[in-house]
């Protein structure tokens, strides 16, 4: 038997290609420093879950895989219930260069570095998450996509108060009806021509799904977590068959205090990729380290699966921060800074020695 596998092929999809690490295709979330770490794109027909206490910075993360439908001209579906859907997709950021978000005031003047005067001449060290092949785009958040370019964009929108004939094949499997709603109109757009794998190679385009706060309390019913599981189970089938690629954002701290004490592993479990956007916001203790006084929060990954492929792909580093400047989402690699605090206490507080000069020694020996 031979060891020979055939590669399979690239999608011919604008916004697409195949990855370096296991040869899957792949998509932009549309933030290139969140590509880089789970290994410079998604793979097309998984699904990423986004942990985020207080829903700003995923929210954030959102208008980036969206905005980064748009200029792929791939079709949108949003779902949430928490808010207007159209609300989120009037808001989303402009592409621009990536030279154009440069922000003023990074490199220190030469006066202000007392310390390292020897240094003033280097290059400031860059720890964002950068990838050395670019996939996707870079984006403005000062900056919204015009409205006539979203106009002309295909978008489904989901609210959760529209109820078609069609959503009664799912309407038996749950108790809440907003997840057979829902679930049927993902599986209506997913069913379309255009996101056949096996449908005509110049027709073909990936399918951008986002759910927002899936799991929150208007999502509470009785028998919630069997709902909320078994949905998680036929979205991944139907994203898993299609051209799609699914990004849902889920309060996790809420479900912590539910019955099923398990329910945040099992949902994560489900997940292909996920992490969780702690933020300092609200934490006293994290604003007096010194250590985090330039980030908002920390980014700790919860799962990375092996997508089709024998191993997962690890990142160089886990340990990453992100701060949200005024025209873009960072992702740097966590350094920790140099503790001068020790060196001067060394300095003032000598220790003692055994040679003639120590004078603290001396007033000891003498009697």
């Amino acid at each position: 038997m031979s060891g020979f596998v055939k590669r399979r092929r690239a999608l011919n999809i604008h916004g697409t290609r195949l990855s370096v690490h296991t040869g899957q295709s792949v998509t932009s979330s549309g933030n290139p420093s969140l590509d880089h770490i789970f290994g410079d794109g998604f793979p097309i027909g998984s699904i990423i879950g986004i942990e985020d206490i207080h829903g700003s910075y995923a929210r954030v993360l959102s208008k980036y895989f969206l905005a980064e439908g748009i200029v792929n001209k791939h079709p949108l579906l949003v779902g949430t219930i928490e808010e207007n859907p159209t609300h989120l997709i009037e808001k989303l950021p402009k592409p621009v260069q990536a030279n154009a978000l440069s922000e003023g005031g990074t490199e220190q003047e030469p006066e202000t570095m007392r310390i390292a005067f020897r240094y003033n001449q280097l290059a400031p060290v860059d720890s964002e998450q950068k990838s050395s092949t670019a996939l996707g785009h870079y984006f403005d958040l000062t900056k919204t996509i015009s409205s006539t370019t979203i106009l002309a964009q295909d978008i489904t929108y989901w609210n959760g108060d529209e109820v078609h004939e069609n959503d009664t094949g799912f309407v038996g499997s749950f108790k809440n009806p907003h997840f057979a709603s829902l679930l049927s109109c993902i599986h209506r757009k997913a069913s379309e021509h255009q996101f056949n794998s096996n449908f005509d190679e110049s027709a073909k385009n990936v399918l951008r799904i986002c759910l927002n706060s899936i799991g929150s309390p208007s999502w509470y019913e009785k028998n919630f977590a069997d709902d909320f599981l078994r949905f998680i189970v036929l979205l991944k089938a139907i994203v898993r068959n299609t051209l799609s690629v699914c990004l849902i954002t889920v309060p996790f701290h809420l479900l912590r205090h539910l019955d099923d004490i398990n329910l945040c592993k099992k949902v994560r479990n489900l997940f292909d990729f996920s992490f969780e956007l702690e933020a300092f916001a609200g934490q006293m203790e994290e604003h007096a380290n010194p250590v985090f006084k330039e980030y908002h929060g920390l980014l700790n990954i919860t799962k990375i699966a092996p997508f089709n492929s024998l191993a997962s792909f690890h990142p160089k580093t886990r340990d990453l921060a992100f701060k949200l400047k005024r025209s873009k989402f960072v992702i740097e690699k966590l350094h920790l800074p140099p503790d001068i605090a020790d060196d001067d206490s060394r300095t003032v507080n000598p220790a003692p020695t055994l040679s003639c000069a120590g004078g603290g020694m001396k007033s000891k020996l003498d009697f």
